[in-house]
């Protein structure tokens, strides 16, 4: 694992020229902690144009990813690896050394056979110029169901091959259907869990999912609450990093709408809305959860049929869990092997009310904020006045994450 901080990260599709590299003090400040740099082209666009670019990153204490689109996997289709390396080669020559690089970005969504095979040359190579930095690729979400062009492998048999062919620790792929309604939210709930799972299963490597910050199509612009579901969901189900679809809005692409910065460089309600979110969850869980890995996750409230409903005989000291509403449910480890607790309320309406029961004669809860900084101990232990089980209750915001130690005594 490379990142110690859960990654925040975001598409920029304008070109290099339009910005100067204060505009990284407006990524900071957003809560952007890995930011990808703007446009180039190569030819175009000398390597040394750059260096104040990544200067500022280190300034800021941040890495950045490289974004040439000449030197993505659809190079490597055109011209061979021979003809790939030599294009890509100078661009690491000058740049690869200089310590706010966290890697190239080598393209996005292969959705053909033949693209696909070339994406995982295209890292390959990319890591082999620079093994100490990391590639990015995008891939698309419902890559799990492509059967054809996983190679006749199961997906994650396909993702086993990925980081053996490569070499790469990092991936990410992108969903956006949970801007749509409660069932595109049950495929995005689904969706995750299986790329999380093949994640673990190749290798436990740091899996991250490009989420929607820009109206487009059938996906609405996010509220400041569908972000807190966006990255709360995504921490639960185990992802280790978000990307968003997209930062800016084009004058020329009115289709696209509602980005956190709008088409006349204006900061949106979207801009200040995810700055909430990603600070707060920066503050209170973004370095602690990448110390954690996830070993389940149960849904309780609501069947969306895309996993397991959390229920008595599920964990020895969790003995059931009880919620008014929808409400995801996820076990994690740590290194020492203590287990915890995570809850995320998936209404995005109204405030959810969860009954933790647990077996108090071994077992108690602390709730964790500021990074397991703050520890707090629920109030109860309350008891059921029918079955004299022991239980905790909390009633947390819509889409709100709450985190737990679970302590045995």
């Amino acid at each position: 694992m490379k990142n110690k901080k859960f990654v925040f990260s975001m598409w920029t599709y304008n070109d290099l020229c339009e910005f100067t590299p204060d505009e990284m003090d407006t990524w900071a400040d957003l809560g952007i902690n890995l930011p990808m740099l703007p446009k180039t082209y190569v030819g175009r666009d000398d390597p040394k144009l750059l260096l104040p670019w990544l200067d500022k990153a280190k300034e800021l204490g941040v890495e950045a990813i490289v974004n040439y689109e000449d030197m993505s996997y659809r190079a490597y289709v055109e011209l061979g690896a021979e003809g790939y390396e030599a294009r890509i080669k100078p661009l690491y020559d000058a740049l690869a050394s200089h310590p706010a690089v966290h890697g190239f970005c080598i393209g996005d969504e292969p959705g053909t056979k033949e693209n696909m095979a070339a994406s995982l040359e295209a890292i390959r190579i990319n890591k082999k110029l620079a093994p100490h930095l990391t590639p990015y690729l995008n891939y698309r979400g419902d890559t799990l169901s492509m059967d054809e062009q996983l190679g006749g492998l199961d997906f994650n048999g396909w993702m086993k091959r990925v980081y053996e062919v490569t070499g790469s620790d990092e991936i990410c792929f992108d969903d956006y259907t949970q801007q749509i309604n409660d069932t595109g939210k049950a495929w995005y709930l689904g969706a995750v869990r299986k790329w999380a799972d093949a994640g673990r299963a190749a290798g436990d490597s740091d899996v991250w999912a490009c989420l929607l910050s820009s109206g487009h199509h059938v996906y609405a612009p996010p509220t400041e609450v569908d972000y807190r579901w966006q990255i709360n969901t995504a921490a639960a189900l185990g992802m280790r990093g978000v990307l968003w679809f997209r930062l800016y809005d084009r004058e020329n692409v009115i289709s696209y709408y509602g980005s956190p910065i709008d088409e006349f460089g204006d900061k949106s309600e979207a801009y200040y809305a995810l700055k909430r979110c990603q600070r707060r969850f920066s503050n209170h869980f973004g370095e602690i959860f990448m110390k954690l890995r996830l070993k389940e996750n149960y849904l309780v409230g609501s069947d969306w049929g895309v996993f397991p409903t959390f229920g008595p005989g599920c964990h020895e000291a969790i003995k059931d869990i009880k919620a008014n509403d929808g409400t995801l449910v996820s076990f994690f480890e740590d290194a020492e092997g203590r287990e915890y607790l995570v809850i995320v309320d998936l209404e995005t309406r109204f405030y959810g009310d969860v009954y933790v029961y647990l077996d108090k004669s071994r077992y108690s809860l602390v709730e964790l904020t500021m990074n397991g900084a703050v520890e707090t101990r629920p109030d109860g232990p309350q008891a059921d006045c029918e079955s004299g089980e022991s239980f905790v209750e909390f009633t947390p915001i819509p889409a709100a994450l709450h985190l737990f130690r679970i302590d045995k005594k």
